[in-house]
């Protein structure tokens, strides 16, 4: 099969929605099929050597689509339609479904080309207590409403997006669940480099010290600033340890929170692929995963969370919240613990009980290193998309 990826979200950047065409892409390309990323990304000064194709279109598209849609689509179809053309795609897949998925939509069908949307957050999630969620707007929900059944078929994260989608009056024979996904292999291997586990606790000054991660962009959804009081309760307990997020933006919390440095927070917002590798999450992150002991993640809503299956891939006991999203990837006491949404005393007593009952600590990391092989490594989950694309393809 010959399958096109078109997405508003690619690397340089990388977050969730990246690394999972980054990687879907990967393992097609390994099995022998033919994966082709198209963009509206501008590219690195030195593009890595994907084992796959990449197409950049105008940086300025997404900004067209919002703005002046009319001219944004005529845009948008001409140049599908030369892609279309030169490269004869079986299917299309769309990363996002505002703005590209609602104005792309419209030339599969008339085009009769197999096309399926993956939902990736705020694009099908909403959220009014922090302004979350593209479809707090009506204009752009009217347009959801419209274009997104249109699609051939539907990847849901999560049962919380196929709810989503049944709101929609999406038939859910229309969509399959499959999760995201991590490089199991790729993260045994790091964790087994002790002289470079070692190395890293060196640096950030945590020999002695238990290393508790959080990771992620920093955005109001995720919960972030709760971290500051979170630390100073296991500070009050006589938990001696450093706290390291990692992600863009995770600066300003030193900035709001000048108590932070105190409390043994550090931000670590650099994190690129190390020694000229490339690799999606970067090998600079699944070092992090796996030097620390324990991952912590106060988010108030998820689509799915990417960075709770890197955190399993990495054997990190998870202490985490039951938001929409997390609930459908974390079963208590099984791969993880959850808290109520937002009661920061509950994320310190169970981050301070996991970390000082090594049985029970043992258990949970036996589990996740599991589950992450069996239920989210790459291959599993792009096995998932192949028969996706099969049942919409005939192939």
């Amino acid at each position: 099969m010959k399958i096109a990826y078109l997405t508003a979200q690619y690397y340089p950047d990388f977050g969730g929605a990246e690394v999972c065409v980054h990687n879907i892409c990967r393992t097609l390309a390994d099995q022998e099929d033919e994966a082709v990323v198209i963009t509206t990304v501008a590219g690195p000064p030195a593009e890595p050597d994907f084992n796959y194709g990449i197409i950049r279109l105008w940086n300025r598209t997404c900004g067209l689509l919002r703005k002046v849609p009319f001219l944004g689509k005529f845009y948008l179809h001409t140049v599908l339609d030369e892609l279309q053309k030169e490269h004869q795609f079986d299917l299309w897949q769309v990363t996002g479904g505002y703005p590209m998925g609602v104005y792309a939509v419209e030339f599969f069908r008339k085009n009769n080309i197999p096309c399926i949307l993956r939902c990736c957050g705020e694009d099908i999630q909403k959220f009014p207590e922090i302004g979350y969620g593209y479809r707090l707007n009506p204009k752009i929900d009217e347009l959801a409403c419209r274009y997104y059944p249109m699609f051939d078929g539907l990847v849901a994260l999560t049962p919380t997006v196929l709810e989503e989608y049944r709101q929609l009056g999406i038939p859910d024979g229309k969509v399959r669940i499959i999760p995201n996904g991590c490089d199991s292999a790729k993260f045994a291997a790091i964790k087994r480099d002790n002289d470079k586990i070692c190395e890293l606790r060196r640096k950030y000054g945590a020999e002695d010290k238990k290393i508790i991660l959080t990771t992620g962009r920093y955005h109001p959804k995720k919960g972030f600033d709760r971290i500051p009081e979170i630390a100073a309760y296991l500070k009050k307990s006589g938990m001696d340890f450093i706290w390291i997020i990692a992600g863009k933006g995770n600066g300003v919390i030193l900035e709001k929170f000048p108590e932070a440095e105190n409390l043994g927070i550090i931000c670590v917002e650099d994190v690129v692929s190390s020694k000229g590798v490339f690799s999606l999450p970067p090998d600079s992150l699944i070092e992090l995963y796996c030097m620390a002991d324990i991952y912590v993640f106060p988010t108030l809503i998820e689509t799915f969370g990417m960075v709770l299956v890197e955190a399993m891939a990495a054997g990190l006991p998870i202490v985490t919240t039951d938001a929409p999203g997390v609930r459908d990837v974390i079963e208590d006491g099984v791969n993880g613990v959850k808290v109520p949404v937002d009661d920061t005393s509950a994320l310190a007593e169970k981050t301070a009980e996991i970390l000082s009952d090594e049985t029970r600590y043992r258990e949970l990391s036996d589990n996740v290193l599991a589950m992450a092989a069996d239920k989210y490594d790459w291959k599993v989950v792009t096995g998932h998309y192949i028969d996706f694309y099969r049942s919409l393809t005939g192939k």
